[in-house]
């Protein structure tokens, strides 16, 4: 007979495979960047939503008052570090740039007293600067009703006077004297001719200039003498002392800016 042959080997049993998974794509996050607008009448703007607006001091939105806080806003493309800010004075017409005030905050003084503010923002990237102008700056209603109340005092008696302690360069005890035609410094607590530092007449030419870096200092500038360094006890204390003696003499109304023209003309006229 014939031999029969063995049967194959059965398979051996499946093995179901565990389900992989899935994980989804996430894309890589990119930097957001700001895509310049686009205006009909010209073109790409590179700066927009241009603003001022008063923070702190006086009315939150409000005209600019003295010691209060403007802050300027925009957007510019590229993000911020593509913008600059600058702030002017407009004085008869003219920009006078403000030294040290390159950022998006600031505070007016009695430099800027009833004059109107422009912030100019420009962009590296290009296009032209787009500038926003302020309301003239004033002054909160205590001020204006002590500054009203020394002038009625100074100019409707010969004999009135009105103090400020205030210190010297070294930080000496001095006090400012404003009568109706001249400006003194005295020693503090001290009376007598022998106590006075400075005695200097409106009408022979007197000015004084703020330290734009500096809150409380400033600088008598006699006609003809040296100057004095003083700072006042406050902000506030230095625009009162300011506003009333660029009141009393026309002459003391220089600033930084004009004594600088000054400077230049002179030397020029001197190397001529």
């Amino acid at each position: 007979a014939a031999q029969q042959r063995a049967p194959p080997p059965a398979a051996p049993p499946a093995v179901a495979l565990a389900a992989q998974p899935r994980v989804a794509y996430v894309p890589e996050a990119r930097r957001a960047v700001i895509e310049p607008e686009m205006s009909d009448d010209e073109g790409i703007e590179y700066v927009s939503g241009a603003a001022v607006r008063q923070v702190s001091g006086g009315h939150p939105g409000g005209a600019p008052v003295l010691g209060g806080t403007l802050q300027a806003s925009a957007e510019f493309v590229g993000g911020p570090s593509k913008g600059e800010v600058s702030w002017y004075r407009l004085r008869g017409g003219r920009e006078e740039p403000i030294s040290g005030a390159d950022g998006l905050s600031y505070t007016p003084t009695a430099d800027d007293f009833e004059l109107r503010l422009r912030v100019a923002f420009s962009s590296v990237v290009g296009g032209d600067p787009v500038t926003v102008d302020t309301q003239p700056v004033g002054a909160d209603a205590g001020f204006m009703a002590e500054l009203n109340k020394q002038l009625g005092s100074l100019l409707g008696k010969r004999s009135g006077e009105a103090s400020f302690s205030v210190r010297g360069g070294g930080g000496e005890g001095r006090v400012v004297v404003l009568s109706r035609d001249k400006l003194k410094v005295r020693k503090k607590g001290r009376v007598g001719s022998d106590q006075t530092l400075l005695k200097a007449e409106f009408e022979a030419g007197l000015s004084l200039a703020m330290d734009p870096f500096d809150d409380v200092r400033f600088e008598v500038l006699p006609e003809g003498s040296e100057p004095v360094d003083l700072s006042a006890d406050s902000r506030r204390g230095r625009d009162m002392l300011v506003l009333i003696a660029r009141r009393l003499s026309p002459a003391s109304g220089a600033t930084h800016a004009r004594a600088a023209a000054a400077e230049e003309e002179e030397e020029e006229g001197g190397g001529a």
